[in-house]
């Protein structure tokens, strides 16, 4: 994958939300998309390792602040 390419892909997916396969599906599906954006982020000077460590604490404020809205509804 080219890391000077703007555009990360994230294919639709293919299986119903009860359908075991979707798990597989999805982590694929970002699995990729998350390379190509880790790709892009080191082709712009950021290293690895940074890239890895700040992606990880934006997931963890994600997660909490939908576990907050999840509660409040």
């Amino acid at each position: 994958m080219d890391p000077t390419n703007p555009t990360i892909q994230i294919n639709n997916p293919h299986y119903a939300a009860n359908d075991p396969y979707r798990v597989v599906e999805r982590e694929e599906v970002l699995a990729q998309a998350f390379q190509a954006f880790v790709q892009r982020a080191v082709g712009a000077g950021w290293k690895e390792a940074e890239v890895a460590l700040t992606l990880a604490d934006i997931a963890d404020d994600y997660v909490m602040a939908l576990a907050r809205r999840v509660k409040a509804n």
